[in-house]
């Protein structure tokens, strides 16, 4: 008698797109999201959903689609409803500078741990495209500014103005305009509300978020996810090129959580 096929399994806790797809776990395919960034013409786009929706999943599966790299993943990519596009669409993998945030884990009880800890994540980013130091075409001062970065000795001036430094760069070294991924941009400000620190918080991110994405022309487009949109301190208030699409509008509706379609396609799969 032939083998039953192994079913894939469920990936629970896991949030990389290329681990998931790569340990065989069940992906509910949402590729029709990089379709829909892809033609949407607003430069920022703000999605706001609740916890357990998918968010990070989406954005990590945004930057192995859309980054530029010495490694070919369209193998990823190639089982999905977004390959079945036209190229339009298919031609755009691997071919952009992505700067890719997460502030997911930065929830500390005082502000100076939370900086650090900001700090930290930014110079993370910075140290994966180390590279850029080793570019003739940028200039001493902007090579020692962003070292200070990587190594994690900036102060507040310069970390709010980093990504507006590492987009442009990225933009110089590449020839090509830049993506920008930021997932849960609002648990530092949710954290520093809690905890006393809402001012401060709030004050550094503005100046970061529109420093690197407010009239930036580096920028291709930037996509941020966070639970909440901040709407009294006007942290987006500035911007005239955003889009924001909380779980009462329409745009992205189907690329966050299940539809009962995906429910039941995922029920009949595992036979339960």
């Amino acid at each position: 008698m032939p083998e039953t096929p192994k079913l894939k399994g469920i990936p629970i806790g896991i949030d990389d797109f290329r681990n998931l797809k790569e340990s065989n776990g069940y992906f509910v395919d949402k590729s029709l999201f990089i379709k829909e960034v892809i033609d949407d013409i607003s430069k920022v786009k703000l999605i706001t959903r609740p916890r357990r929706f998918g968010k990070t999943l989406n954005i990590s599966m945004l930057r192995y689609f859309f980054e530029k790299t010495d490694e070919d993943l369209s193998c990823l990519f190639k089982d999905l409803k977004i390959w079945r596009e036209c190229d339009t669409y298919t031609s755009q993998q691997g071919q952009y500078p992505v700067v890719n945030l997460s502030f997911k884990d930065v929830k500390d009880m005082t502000f100076d741990e939370c900086f650090e800890n900001i700090k930290h994540v930014i110079g993370r980013e910075f140290r994966r495209h180390k590279y850029l130091l080793d570019c003739k075409d940028i200039d001493e001062f902007d090579k020692e500014m962003y070292t200070e970065i990587k190594n994690e000795k900036a102060d507040k001036i310069r970390l709010k103005n980093s990504l507006y430094l590492l987009t442009s760069l990225l933009r110089e070294y590449y020839k090509k305009d830049v993506i920008v991924l930021i997932d849960e941009y609002d648990t530092p400000i949710n954290q520093g509300y809690i905890c006393g620190y809402y001012e401060e918080i709030i004050d550094f991110m503005r100046n970061f978020l529109g420093g690197g994405l407010k009239g930036n022309p580096s920028l291709k487009t930037a996509v941020i996810t966070g639970i909440y949109r901040v709407a009294k301190e006007s942290i987006f208030s500035d911007f005239n090129n955003i889009e924001v699409s909380s779980i009462l509008q329409n745009s992205f509706a189907d690329k966050f959580g299940f539809t009962e379609k995906e429910v039941e396609d995922l029920l009949k799969y595992y036979n339960i």
